[in-house]
């Protein structure tokens, strides 16, 4: 046999054990091994919380109008007025109403036109301005569009249309922009002929957000004693009707920031709550609002038999949304947390070795028995001490760099590590045939 074929053969040779080498290393990481189970050390993010219905309290006062007609409102719900502000504008017919409408969405794109115009004479703003603020309108408008929010969407569609459109003038195309803005004077001045003034305003009487409906519960809770609702309270208010709303009333205000979710909780809950003294929590309404609400427990008041107790949560964030709900599905989320999971089978009990030096520089060797787990490595054992953060029903999240005197030794559980987490006779440098 020639050089060149041994050559080959040895190569092959070689190629084939280590293929046969990193498939049994695989296999026994991954399968039962010498009756030993484990799991990939991954990360996860786990938040304490609990589920709760909470009722909404805010401080409403009802606007009320008497004039007859059609009304057309000026201010979009859950945004901020000013007292005196006109909210709203009354006119004889729902016709009048649609051309009022349709001659102010005519007057805001000649505006936009005209601030167009702007953009070709001064030259202040360069491309790169102008391409990044397309970029984060796109990115704004698809993530409203996957929180299903579609209130705003002609809104995000005009800015986009004004920034492609400034972005072609400062390029130097060619855009008819005094054309398009004669053509829609023309038909703002022939709605104007055909169509008649309001005939009356309506101004807010309160500072406040504004709310076009009403549910019938504004005068049902009392926002002025929220903080002192005890459960007997909660239970009485909690089965009120609400409130017959007159023909006159338009909407509402509310007049303070802050507003207060109320929920009934349970006595370990409570425990929970208190013994940790948690101020700031965090709430999500799935079904409300896609935001995450800051919130400052306000105060928590415990039953006649102390089981079961109120919780009052004071949040001062507002929109459209929350501004009209009432009877709502809360999570309160306490604290998150991040780090390794390992499954509760996994936690063992053993001694790790601690290597230090005298004054003299002797080395010297502890032992202490801590929790940890075992980590298969090649086919030898390894105990790792473990801090846990967090515990689950069937697994624990461990701190993956605890500070320095937290660990005996300073080693812990890594990602990705071969965990065991079913096995006998484990410790710590045990070789798995």
């Amino acid at each position: 046999m020639d050089k060149a074929k041994v050559k080959k053969l040895i190569i092959s040779l070689i190629a084939v054990f280590i293929i046969v080498y990193v498939l049994y290393v695989f296999i026994t990481s991954v399968f039962d091994v010498d009756g030993i189970d484990t799991e990939i050390a991954t990360r996860l993010t786990a938040t304490d919380s609990f589920y709760k219905d909470g009722i909404i309290i805010r401080d409403e006062t009802l606007i009320k109008d008497n004039n007859n007609g059609s009304i057309s409102y000026i201010c979009n719900d859950g945004v901020s007025v000013k007292k005196n502000e006109i909210i709203a504008k009354w006119y004889d017919n729902e016709e009048d109403v649609l051309n009022n409408q349709k001659i102010e969405e005519i007057q805001q794109e000649i505006n936009r036109l005209n601030k167009l115009k702007l953009s070709a004479t001064n030259g202040d703003l360069g491309i790169d301005t102008i391409d990044s603020r397309i970029s984060n309108s796109i990115r704004e408008f698809n993530s409203n569009i996957a929180d299903k929010d579609f209130i705003n969407t002609n809104t995000y569609l005009d800015n986009l249309t004004y920034l492609v459109t400034q972005r072609l003038i400062v390029t130097g195309k060619s855009v008819d922009i005094e054309n398009r803005i004669e053509d829609l004077t023309a038909q703002k001045n022939e709605l104007n002929s055909g169509s008649n003034n309001a005939v009356a305003n309506v101004k807010a009487k309160i500072a406040g957000c504004f709310v076009s409906s009403v549910d019938g519960y504004e005068s049902v809770y009392d926002y002025n004693s929220v903080t002192d609702i005890n459960y007997e309270q909660y239970s009485k208010i909690k089965s009120e009707q609400p409130k017959k709303i007159a023909k006159n009333t338009i909407g509402k205000i509310i007049g303070n920031v802050n507003w207060y979710i109320v929920c009934p909780i349970s006595e370990s809950e409570m425990l929970k709550l208190t013994t940790k003294s948690f101020n700031n929590v965090i709430i999500k309404m799935p079904f409300a609002s896609a935001d995450s609400l800051p919130g400052t427990i306000e105060a928590i008041n415990k039953s006649s038999d102390g089981k079961d107790s109120i919780l009052i949560i004071r949040c001062d964030y507002m929109n459209s949304d929350l501004a009209k709900i009432r009877n709502e599905n809360i999570e309160i989320c306490l604290n998150t947390y991040e780090g390794i999971r390992v499954s509760k089978s996994a936690l063992h009990d053993d001694y790790v070795t601690k290597i230090t030096e005298d004054e003299n520089g002797n080395e010297i060797k502890e032992k202490k028995k801590v929790q940890g787990v075992y980590v298969l490595y090649g086919n030898e054992l390894q105990f790792k001490e473990v801090s846990i953060i967090y515990s689950g029903s069937d697994f624990v999240i461990c701190d993956p760099a605890p500070e320095n005197d937290v660990l005996f030794n300073g080693k812990t559980v890594s990602l990705y590590d071969n965990v065991v987490i079913n096995g006998s006779d484990l410790k710590d440098g045990k070789v798995i045939n």
